[in-house]
């Protein structure tokens, strides 16, 4: 994926990475917000609570894809949220 964008920074460093064709680049300075809203609509996904996730897919019919892919902790906590397991004593 390539994302082309322009922030302001008050520094940057490069330097190789130890892979053929790589290099690491650190960038210093950066206003968070000016990045988020340079690249917002082309490759990041806002931050969403992961019970209002679960909430949606299950009104959209998706609850078994999306319950599959998650850890058994996060799923027992999220039916006792809905009511469906009792709390641990």
């Amino acid at each position: 994926m390539t994302i082309d964008f322009e922030v302001n920074a008050t520094g940057i460093d490069v330097s190789t990475s130890g892979y053929r064709d790589h290099v690491n680049l650190e960038v210093r300075g950066v206003e968070l917000s000016d990045l988020i809203s340079e690249i917002e609509g082309k490759a990041l996904f806002q931050e969403i609570d992961l019970y209002d996730y679960i909430d949606w897919a299950e009104a959209a019919g998706h609850t078994d894809d999306i319950l599959d892919r998650l850890d058994a902790d996060e799923v027992i906590e999220w039916l006792r949220r809905k009511g469906h397991l009792e709390a641990e004593s």
